[in-house]
């Protein structure tokens, strides 16, 4: 409780809820309306993940067919020969394969929103916020991993760089 003679006390929370306000396991209609206010985004963003997904996966077909048809031995690919078709449809399929558990994450959080909206219980307040921090981790993660994957690829162009200009005579020894 705040201390009216004092308004530079530190707050205090209640930690046990409020008495009241319609009963201690209902979440507030306002937290409730924030939440409400957020769904219809991350439903976009969790549709939109989804079409990424299947566009990927369409993509790593699109270029393992053409490796099948032999269009890439041919050179009717374009600049891309065999083994450049063959990697790009690994990381395709690789980048659908990481987009599938984000995707669902958003999903499963929009559905646990709507379920928040009409039960008003702090178990499904918690299981939204659950789905929710589950997809930040996964982001976070692969951000980290993402990072160091540049890292790695900076030093090895310098170390490549270097070792070019070394063998071209650039550099005297």
């Amino acid at each position: 409780m705040e201390n009216p003679a004092n308004p530079y006390s530190t707050p205090a929370a209640n930690l046990y809820g409020t008495a009241t306000g319609g009963g201690a396991d209902a979440v507030s209609p306002g937290t409730i309306a924030q939440l409400a206010g957020t769904k219809p985004w991350v439903r976009f963003i969790s549709v939109m993940m989804w079409i990424g997904v299947v566009f990927m996966i369409l993509g790593a077909i699109a270029l393992g067919s053409m490796m099948v048809l032999g269009l890439a031995q041919q050179n009717k690919a374009g600049p891309f020969g065999g083994a450049e078709m063959i990697v790009l449809a690994a990381v395709y399929g690789i980048m659908a394969f990481l987009y599938i558990y984000p995707a669902a994450k958003l999903w499963a959080f929009a559905n646990r929103i709507g379920s928040l909206g009409s039960t008003r219980s702090v178990a499904d307040l918690d299981a939204a916020l659950t789905e929710q921090r589950r997809f930040w981790k996964f982001l976070g993660v692969m951000t980290v991993i993402i990072l160091c994957l540049y890292l790695v690829f900076i030093i090895g162009m310098v170390a490549f760089g270097a070792t070019a200009a070394l063998k071209a005579g650039a550099i005297p020894r």
